[in-house]
């Protein structure tokens, strides 16, 4: 069920008792998690991390942790599954749950003693009432046991026939598209804010979350710009308090501020050259090779009027946002809050031989921290090789032609042969690199006549597994994804279990070997 008395419904659960953390692999989710830790710090709160992939991950987690655990808390992963009958928790444990995935298990929404979802239910659900799903128990009881047929009888079950068609298609249309709702750093700030605990550092991590939200494409821009107004408001209170305090506190390592920015990729970090060309923008070549930050001040100061310039007479109003900065101690460093993504998607995915994934989420989560900002610079770096290597493979692959229709749906394969394919062998990188090359199917003539298709990319894993995910078409303009449904019907239909299931449920990780009978099947279902 949904709670909204914070203070009621959780916080007086949690305080001064052990709490179990779930924590996704995403930006968003790693925001909301250091905002919780600065909650649960004050409530003298102990509570123990763990790190999840997808839902077997989590499953052997819990199994793993749950001992004498009480209260449970699960940050993006756990809302789209039942979680009581899939981790079978003890029935004196309650389950507290943040997730913008979408739709929410419906049976996680009317849970009435175990799980409790923080937050409002959001609108763009449609969630079904609950005399459409769920029957009740002494009735269905009595149908079955009842031996001699009689009119009444047959009249109820005829009822029971009809209600349980209407359910199937109630349930089709709830579960048939996943989205995203509101940020969980967002919703997890608005609860300090309601407690009298936020501050400026909570408001700037709530921003990054936010901010993965509209850089990975996952909210419509009128999502965004709406969230934006309420965290202008919270960013000028705060601002205002911060200023008024006379001690050295930890917000003042921050100076937050908002202004329009461009959706270039990391410019300010690199040349404008390789962020964006624009042919007709007034830069000169010798400047445009420059670093931003090493251009001359007057050309640095004019490029934004430059470019919104070109915005206007080519009718791409999508190159210009509104955005936010930070100043990280002292005002030495500064970042874009979509820097600041970047980095922390390169941090999180950074997994090598030498660096196993619990190690590249805590770097991503210190990273949030201001004494800790090289962190951000260090995945700057590692983001300027993983876009260079995007255009190169990009290209490549539109000028071989590796991009191919099945017929519903197009698709390419990163095999081990692809320069540079470890970079790609994870969720965010290869979402990053399935919307710049389905863009650019749009643009390409070989291609422009598939702008209506969604797109599925695959690469290789360790132990001869591959990952595999989809993203709707560019012609959506809500970021609705029906892949998550169809990849199930697909396995189901080759009797194949996945590795992993992934939280974002347009991603799957199956057998290499499974591959050519999961595509086969998959256009079969959507044809």
């Amino acid at each position: 069920m949904f709670v909204e008395d914070l203070a009621e419904d959780f916080l007086n659960h949690i305080s001064g008792e052990h709490i179990l953390l779930f924590v996704s692999y995403d930006v968003d989710a790693v925001c909301a998690c250091r905002i919780l830790q600065t909650l649960f710090r004050s409530e003298s709160t102990l509570y123990t991390l763990v790190p999840v992939e997808g839902t077997q991950e989590l499953h052997e987690a819990y199994r793993r942790f749950s001992d004498k655990v009480k209260y449970v808390v699960f940050v993006n992963c756990g809302g789209t599954i039942d979680l009581v009958e899939t981790l079978e928790p003890d029935p004196d444990v309650l389950l507290f749950v943040i997730d913008s995935h979408k739709p929410t298990d419906i049976c996680n929404v009317y849970s009435r003693s175990q799980v409790r979802l923080i937050g409002k239910p959001d609108e763009s659900e449609n969630i079904p009432q609950f005399e459409d799903i769920f029957l009740d128990t002494d009735t269905e009881e009595e149908s079955d046991k009842e031996e001699v047929v009689t009119e009444e009888t047959l009249r109820k079950r005829r009822e029971r026939k009809l209600w349980e068609e209407k359910r199937n298609r109630v349930m089709f249309d709830y579960t048939q598209f996943s989205f995203y709702g509101r940020s969980s750093a967002l919703v997890v700030f608005e609860m300090t804010w309601n407690l009298g605990k936020d501050d400026l550092e909570c408001l700037w991590w709530a921003i990054v979350g936010l901010t993965y939200q509209i850089v990975m494409g996952l909210v419509i821009d009128q999502k965004y710009s709406c969230e934006l107004q309420v965290l202008q408001l919270h960013l000028s209170r705060l601002t205002s308090m911060s200023n008024n305090d006379t001690d050295a506190s930890r917000s003042q390592f921050y100076r937050v501020t908002t202004q329009k920015d461009l959706r270039l990729v990391l410019y300010r970090h690199w040349n404008v050259q390789a962020s964006l060309l624009l042919a007709e923008i007034g830069l000169p070549l010798k400047d445009s090779l420059q670093n931003f930050s090493s251009m001359d001040v007057t050309l640095r100061n004019e490029f934004f009027s430059m470019a919104e310039t070109i915005a206007n007479n080519y009718d791409i109003d999508e190159l210009i946002y509104q955005s936010f900065s930070v100043s990280v101690c002292y005002g030495n460093n500064f970042f874009q809050a979509s820097d600041y993504v970047y980095a922390m998607m390169c941090l999180l995915e950074d997994i090598s031989k030498d660096r196993s994934r619990g190690n590249c989420f805590s770097n991503c989560i210190d990273s949030l921290s201001p004494h800790k900002y090289q962190l951000i610079v260090a995945g700057i770096e590692k983001c300027k090789k993983l876009f260079t290597s995007i255009i190169r493979l990009v290209q490549s692959m539109l000028d071989m032609k590796q991009i191919i229709s099945a017929g519903p749906f197009l698709y390419f394969i990163i095999n081990e042969n692809t320069s540079d394919y470890s970079l790609y062998c994870h969720p965010m990188s290869l979402a990053l690199l399935a919307r710049y090359a389905l863009n650019a199917c749009t643009t390409a003539s070989n291609y422009r006549r598939y702008g209506s298709l969604p797109l599925i990319v695959s690469a290789p894993q360790a132990n001869e597994n591959c990952l595999i995910l989809g993203i709707p078409p560019v012609t959506e303009y809500v970021p609705r994804n029906f892949f998550g449904k169809a990849f199930d019907q697909a396995l189901e239909t080759i009797n194949v279990q996945p590795i992993l299931t992934y939280f974002e449920s347009a991603a799957v990780r199956i057998s290499t070997k499974d591959r050519p009978k999961f595509f086969d099947s998959l256009a079969t279902i959507l044809s």
